[in-house]
């Protein structure tokens, strides 16, 4: 499977986890109340704001972390055994990134913290800097 195809395998799981959390995000307040009327918000039942402006169910809040938790882990394990793709995967991360306009490397080794090292992503960049 190439880094592409893990990447996109996996943001249909997150997506899949949201929806069946009753995730929303809201950036005003039309947002808001459609995210309400989406999640079917039953009388009594209370939303917890999440980061990036996301609310979800109180009630789902558990099971929403549990199983994004998993999901992380399945993806951690399914790029370590990607060995082909680990280049691959860490040059369209620096590229994406910027790295090579901006220098900084940072947010690639965040990306891959616990897949691939931080030495062996400055070799992908070294090897490739112009």
């Amino acid at each position: 499977m190439t880094y592409q195809e893990i990447k996109q395998k996996h943001q249909r799981a997150y997506d899949d986890i949201m929806e069946n959390a009753g995730v929303f995000w809201a950036f005003s307040d039309k947002q808001f109340e459609e995210g309400l009327k989406k999640a079917n918000l039953k009388k009594g039942e209370k939303l917890v704001k999440i980061p990036a402006g996301g609310f979800c169910l109180k009630k789902n809040i558990d099971k929403l972390l549990i199983n994004l938790k998993e999901a992380d882990k399945t993806k951690t394990k399914e790029l370590k055994e990607a060995k082909e793709e680990k280049t691959a995967a860490i040059l369209y991360e620096l590229n994406n990134h910027e790295c090579f306009y901006t220098g900084d490397i940072e947010p690639v080794t965040k990306i891959f913290k616990g897949i691939y090292t931080a030495k062996a992503i400055v070799k992908v960049y070294k090897a490739n800097a112009m």
